[in-house]
């Protein structure tokens, strides 16, 4: 039962999620305003991101999880090469970006090996 509202929660999350980036895709100003975030505050939500990131890495380490990991690995190569294709358009550096994200991306393949 429990299991069951756990994973309810996760697609409910997921969801809004979805229906954020969608808004942020469609209309950015318009999006930062509704999800009440502000583009001055930016350093410091990324520093609270970043901190969420090496936690969700240490819990990921820690259980030894092959699908956790995989999990994890794609979701930082899918942002750091977002980075990339953002960076690199706007003609700014982008190199450290490239090199997380392709050890993340060849860490979620290898990890796709490991799967039991």
């Amino acid at each position: 039962m429990l299991a069951s509202f756990i994973n309810f929660l996760s697609w409910a999350v997921a969801l809004l999620l979805i229906a954020v980036t969608v808004l942020l895709a469609m209309n950015k100003q318009s999006g930062l305003k509704m999800i009440q975030h502000r583009a001055e505050m930016l350093p410091q939500a990324l520093l609270i991101r970043y901190g969420a990131l090496t936690l969700l890495a240490l819990i990921s380490s820690w259980m030894g999880s092959t699908r956790l990991t995989f999990a994890f690995l794609l979701s930082i190569a899918v942002i750091s090469l977002g980075d990339v294709f953002i960076y690199r358009r706007a003609g700014h550096p982008f190199q450290i970006h490239l090199i997380i994200g392709g050890v993340a991306g060849l860490g979620a393949l290898l990890s796709l090996f490991a799967m039991n």
